[in-house]
């Protein structure tokens, strides 16, 4: 019975901590591409798998979050993303351990009950890690569309 017991507990934490492992992403662009995904389904805890401890993001309106306030944003419903896909990709690499992708969007949706269409480009700063890239930085521009 002691090893039944035993076994279940095993298999219950390898299961938990399996459930809290987020793949890493090996490239920038595929980097980027899911963390806009995670922005559009709203998914905080891909955001923060994808991101910096100190990643900062400066939106189409000049507003900084770091990436707590990002998650709590998307967590709370107070930042509400429609869509948000990412398109026209171009990534510049660094010494191996630095990337710049850039590219488009269109952000639709609300945020502090406000809503908000614009069309933006955008430049992600992209660092390596010991376990693969991460998102350090992102940049948001409208376009004046």
């Amino acid at each position: 019975m002691k090893k039944a017991i035993l076994l279940l507990g095993t298999l219950m934490t390898a299961s938990l901590t399996h459930a809290q492992t987020t793949p890493v992403t090996q490239e920038p662009q595929p980097l980027v591409s899911a963390f806009f995904k995670a922005m559009e389904s709203e998914d905080a805890a891909t955001v923060a798998a994808l991101t910096t401890d100190d990643f900062a993001i400066v939106n189409f309106d000049g507003q900084i979050a770091d990436r707590a306030l990002l998650s709590q944003g998307l967590t709370a419903g107070i930042l509400v993303v429609e869509t948000s896909p990412a398109t026209n990709l171009s990534t510049r690499t660094y010494n191996g351990n630095t990337a710049i992708v850039t590219g488009n969007s269109s952000f639709k949706g609300t945020l502090q009950g406000e809503n908000f269409n614009a069309d933006v480009v955008f430049t992600v700063s992209c660092v390596k890690m010991a376990n693969g890239w991460k998102i350090a930085a992102a940049q948001l521009s409208g376009t004046g569309k």
